[in-house]
């Protein structure tokens, strides 16, 4: 009996208890307890821990396409959407009517600076997976009837453009990866 008695000392249930909240398989357990791969979950059971990983090999992640590198200054709309078009192979994608982008803000202009002026309209031109095919889509999204400085009208659509679009398209049957590109308008 006493032989039974230190076995089970083996594992600790504290030490078990740590390794079932890092989420360690149960192979990784039994190697580093030396003790069999039943015996550690007999003691699972044991202790009415939870949290290990269920039987056969973890599932594989989803592979997204990685997003461009950010770059710190304006380049052409046109280069921009073609990067983006080579690595998600769009279906009838719709550029900006814009000659530059600010990749870092997502402000197209026709200068290399931020649009002057007063606006009351945001256009959003967003990356939408719908069927596992990839599509870049527009929006528009007013601000107020009366034209706003440029500063005002990009802080509110900066913090907010992801939740926005998130509630315009609730129940939509496709899925929005990113926002990609801001223009300002006068309607």
């Amino acid at each position: 009996m006493a032989h039974n008695k230190s076995r089970r000392d083996k594992i600790p249930k504290k030490e078990l208890a740590k390794f079932v909240r890092r989420g360690k398989t149960n192979r990784a357990l039994s190697r580093y307890s030396k003790v069999s791969l039943s015996t550690v979950k007999r003691r699972i059971r044991r202790y009415k821990l939870t949290g290990i990983w269920p039987r056969g090999r973890r599932p594989i992640a989803k592979r997204r396409p990685r997003f461009p590198k950010s770059v710190s200054e304006w380049v052409d709309v046109k280069e921009y959407f073609d990067k983006l078009d080579r690595r998600y192979h769009f279906v009838q994608p719709r550029y900006p009517p814009h000659k530059y982008i600010y990749p870092k803000t997502m402000v197209c202009s026709f200068r290399k600076s931020n649009p002057k002026g007063k606006f009351t309209t945001v256009g959003i031109y967003f990356i939408v997976l719908e069927s596992a095919v990839y599509f870049l889509y527009y929006t528009r999204i007013r601000y107020s009837e009366k034209p706003v400085n440029f500063k005002e009208i990009y802080r509110w659509i900066s913090q907010r453009v992801n939740e926005t679009l998130g509630e315009l398209y609730a129940r939509a049957s496709f899925s929005i990866e990113r926002p990609i590109a801001l223009t300002f308008l006068v309607e």
